[in-house]
């Protein structure tokens, strides 16, 4: 036996023998009887509800501004790996450090609100330095407002903020978008609202959104500047412009899109984009010269349609079922398709928003030139077209993370296609979302082809083909009723004697000449979009 174990038997056998023969001795021993007085509870101030108070309201903002951060910074599209722990772990180690280890409060609440202020000063500086004028935080325009804001709720009336000269007007923010950084763009903006038109320019813009337009064609004359608004996807003419007012705001227009504005001939092309009415509007510029003088195209489209699933888009309940029934197989090529400017986009990301992508693994290839809106939980790996690259040079990266449906909205080569085809005839489950522009199905079909792709590879592959197309909705405020003649009942194949009520935009009769322009529509007789769909499912 080893001395070390025989020494730790021998401690053992002496803690015995004296534990044992003081056993007795401490039994024998009375103790002491303490009594307390009915109600008697101590001196108290064993907690001091202020302290505990002063941290609980700093945790309440810690939590405020921390939420506050995470959601802006995503808004911003700044790094949210690096800034939500920095917010989060300081303050939350001193937390623990407070109720844990240091016995002096004031010096705990000090290093407390250290944790909280450093952090969210660090972020708002960071952040500040890479968004426009107004909308920075902790600024004094923006305590002013906060003031005011506040002050409004116990009846005091004051101005939020002493306007500048380039927001006075409409409530439209213009602001420069297209740069190939933040600090182009901000010093774009700051040059064109020197300018005298560019409050011109924002009346303008206002105004077509007000018409509900989505694109504003200016056509600059001699004597003057016509203008006007493409709403529903067709044009209205507006209120004229005179060369004086028009003039200023298209100069101000080219240095917001970075473009020449002395240059009135050749052919420019830029990017800008308005807030107006808490609705983000991103807006692309295109000017030609043209015999006559030069011609301006501003199109707008809203950031958000607010339309969540193909019903929304007009789609009847059994061609729902028969693209979901393809969509849900385990192999095949959905092909979606129609005219520019005929709302491909929404359709594709409204079919894509409506799958199951918790239990399917999804990804898209984008080019990097031209991205589209983020969907949840569908990674993107991209390509970039400007050093000639294709979706073809990123298929292989996209295979390798074995994704149940794949989407390529750009079909821009043959290779892209047959990478895909060869893919889906490997794999036991692969599903291919893509896009094409095309009047119809058949053209959808033959559009692809044109890009010299093996015919039998992909028509063993095609399983789905969408067409669409939009088409005015009559407004439900003013529509009027009809009954229509037996020709039109006719051609449109329903009976002669059949009772049947039309409706049509409303029309002047001898009763009433003049008919009053209706508000909900402007007068126009249509209000807003609905989509034509045609569905092939190919077996």
């Amino acid at each position: 036996m080893s001395m070390s174990l025989r020494g730790g038997i021998g401690w053992w056998v002496v803690v015995f023998l004296v534990f044992g023969w003081a056993a007795p001795v401490w039994a024998e021993t009375s103790m002491p009887e303490y009594t307390f007085r009915p109600g008697w509870s101590g001196p108290g101030y064993y907690l001091s509800w202020l302290k505990v108070a002063a941290c609980w309201l700093l945790f309440l903002c810690w939590v405020a501004t921390t939420d506050w951060v995470n959601r802006d910074v995503q808004e911003k599209k700044l790094d949210y790996f690096l800034w939500n722990p920095i917010v989060f772990g300081p303050f939350f180690g001193a937390m623990v450090l407070v109720w844990l280890g240091i016995p002096y409060f004031w010096l705990a609440f000090g290093l407390l609100l250290v944790a909280y202020v450093g952090p969210l000063v660090a972020y708002i500086l960071h952040r500040n330095a890479r968004v426009p004028v107004d909308e920075r935080v902790l600024t004094p325009a923006h305590l002013r407002y906060c003031l005011a804001r506040s002050l409004r709720l116990f009846g005091v009336k004051m101005e939020a903020e002493r306007k500048p000269a380039y927001e006075k007007g409409p409530p439209l923010l213009l602001e420069a978008r297209g740069g190939p950084n933040p600090q182009v763009n901000q010093a774009r903006m700051i040059a064109a609202r020197q300018k005298t038109g560019f409050n011109i320019a924002r009346r303008i813009l206002a105004d077509a959104l007000d018409r509900r337009a989505t694109a504003i064609l200016l056509d600059f004359t001699q004597q003057g500047v016509a203008v006007k608004h493409q709403i529903d996807t067709v044009w209205h003419p507006a209120e004229a412009l005179s060369r004086e007012d028009a003039d200023p705001a298209l100069e101000a227009l080219k240095i917001l899109c970075g473009l020449n504005p002395a240059d009135r001939k050749s052919k420019q092309e830029g990017q800008f984009q308005a807030r107006y009415k808490e609705q983000l509007y991103p807006g692309n510029f295109l000017s030609q010269g043209v015999p006559t003088g030069e011609r301006v195209v501003l199109q707008l489209e809203p950031k958000s349609v607010g339309l969540k699933t193909l019903a929304d888009l007009g789609m009847r309940d059994k061609m729902q079922e028969a693209i979901q029934e393809v969509m849900g197989r385990p192999k095949g090529l959905v092909l979606l398709s129609a005219i520019p400017s005929g709302g491909l986009r929404t359709t594709t990301d409204v079919l894509l928003k409506n799958q199951d992508r918790f239990l399917r693994e999804f990804r898209a290839v984008e080019d990097v030139q031209h991205r589209y809106d983020e969907i949840e939980n569908i990674p993107v790996d991209t390509y970039d077209s400007s050093k000639g690259e294709t979706p073809a040079s990123v298929l292989q990266k996209t295979f390798r993370m074995y994704p149940h449906v794949i989407v390529v909205r750009d079909l821009v080569d043959g290779r892209t296609v047959e990478m895909l085809c060869d893919q889906m005839q490997k794999e036991d489950h692969l599903v291919v979302v893509s896009t094409v522009r095309a009047k119809d199905c058949a053209e959808a079909l033959l559009r692809v082809l044109a890009l010299k792709v093996p015919p039998a590879d992909f028509a063993a592959c095609v399983t789905g083909v969408l067409n669409q197309r939009l088409i005015r909705k009559l407004c439900e405020k003013c529509k009027q009723a009809y009954q229509p003649t037996p020709q039109v009942l006719q051609q449109l194949g329903f009976p002669a004697g059949k009772p049947l009520t039309f409706y049509r935009p409303p029309q002047p009769t001898p009763e009433q000449p003049n008919i009053e322009p209706c508000e909900h529509c402007g007068g126009i007789g249509y209000y807003g979009l609905t989509g034509l769909f045609e569905w092939w499912t190919i077996d």
